[in-house]
């Protein structure tokens, strides 16, 4: 059965679209041993085994195949580069696969790099998949996990708008349906290959652990602050000016553990203040962001505008940036999404203490490191995950800093949450 995009729409042609996981895999696992435990997961998601159709109006929608559909290499690169390299390279949507394996390593422990297009499922999606594969090398029958995408019945729509917005959007897509267009496959990888033309990526990467971790989660919970809060804060007091931050909310469904995009997103603006103390700036921060994820019309609004656009216009704003397309309204929606200039804005997507195990029979998950993408809007992006005493934190930025400036930046992130627990 096909199943239309909805809100994963804005993902469909975005050029920098690709979520990645390394993970460091403990025990006596064979290359052949891991294939078979990739494809057995790979199978058990239908998500996985699907391709994206697109018809000549523009209607996109996720058409599964009934057959695992991805790739599994050995790599020497070290992961960073190859995922700088898969951000770079479009996904055959029409074909498959939308997800990349690669071993790196093999020695002490066994290293693996997934690489995804975000049309298959957010971060939170990809360590469900990681359980996967862990369990079918354990020997542990995996439970098949039909498609199933965000609704409009769970959260809402453009009628949950209020009027104002709805009638202006209205009247966008009015007149977008007068002199805009339908975009192709042939047309997203001319796009992709144009946005990536002068661009690049910077990735770097920081554990914390033990006693450290230990003494930052007990710092939270006797300042009634969430580890979130006290990481927008460090950021927030790096940056050093005010700076708008995109935050990512999961909205998952309580147990539920199929892959798909279950997030929407907020963003905060603020400016550290060097008169107050680092508690209270975190505590300023924490009201700002849960005045936005406890208010549903604010945590939602994002998802609910998407689905108010023309799905075709959606994907201009991208055209119009990156391609030379010549439309006023598309070009109106450029600059809406943020896609002109050089992006300011920060994210942050944490996924907290993933809803995983570490031990799988004769073999552990001694590493997770999360990289969410890059998306065009945003200058640089922290990804974070915790998995068990340990919790790696990833900044992806773009080539306008140097490799070095990336990993200054992180390790002043990470110095701040040290600093706090001294």
């Amino acid at each position: 059965m096909q199943t239309p995009l909805l809100t994963e729409r804005t993902h469909l042609f975005c050029p920098s679209i690709k979520v990645a996981v390394v993970v460091n895999i403990e025990g006596a696992v064979s290359f052949a041993m891991l294939e078979s435990a990739i494809r057995q997961a790979v199978a058990a998601n239908e998500i996985l085994c699907s391709t994206i159709g697109l018809d000549s109006d523009g209607t996109a929608y996720y058409r599964p195949t009934e057959k695992p559909l991805y790739t599994l290499s050995r790599s020497d690169e070290m992961w960073e580069t190859l995922v700088a390299a898969a951000h770079r390279k479009p996904c055959n949507l029409e074909e498959g696969p939308l997800l990349d394996c690669f071993v790196v390593q093999t020695e002490p422990d066994l290293q693996l790099l997934l690489v995804a297009h975000h049309l298959v499922g957010d971060g939170l999606s990809m360590a469900l998949f990681v359980q996967d594969v862990m369990k079918a090398l354990a020997g542990s029958p995996l439970v098949f996990k039909p498609l199933s995408l965000l609704s409009s019945d769970s959260v809402g729509d453009s009628r949950n708008l209020n009027p104002v917005t709805r009638f202006l959007l209205d009247r966008q897509n009015r007149l977008w349906r007068k002199t805009g267009k339908a975009f192709s496959y042939a047309d997203y990888q001319r796009m992709v290959h144009s946005y990536w033309t002068d661009r690049g990526i910077h990735i770097a990467s920081q554990n914390m652990h033990g006693e450290t971790l230990e003494k930052l989660l007990h710092f939270a919970k006797t300042h009634k602050l969430t580890l979130n809060s006290i990481i927008s804060t460090a950021l927030f007091k790096v940056k050093g000016e005010k700076a708008k931050l995109g935050i990512a909310a999961s909205i998952r469904p309580d147990g539920y553990q199929g892959m798909g995009n279950y997030a929407s997103g907020i963003s905060v603006h603020y400016s550290y203040k060097s008169s107050k103390d680092f508690t209270e700036n975190a505590q300023t921060i924490q009201r700002l962001i849960q005045k936005k994820t406890q208010n549903d019309d604010a945590k939602y609004f994002l998802l609910r505008f998407l689905q108010a656009l023309d799905p075709t216009l959606i994907d201009a704003a991208y055209f119009a940036a990156y391609d030379g397309y010549d439309n006023p309204i598309a070009k109106r929606m450029q600059s809406m999404f943020g896609y002109h200039g050089k992006p300011t804005q920060i994210g942050l997507s944490n996924l907290m203490v993933l809803p995983i195990g570490a031990q799988y029979g004769p073999y552990r998950l001694s590493r997770f490191c999360f990289i969410p993408p890059l998306v065009p809007n945003n200058d640089t992006i922290v990804g974070v995950a915790t998995l068990g005493m340990s919790m790696e934190l990833s900044l992806i930025g773009s080539q306008s800093e140097s490799l070095d400036e990336i990993k200054t930046t992180l390790e002043r992130v990470v110095q701040e949450l040290v600093d706090l627990v001294r």
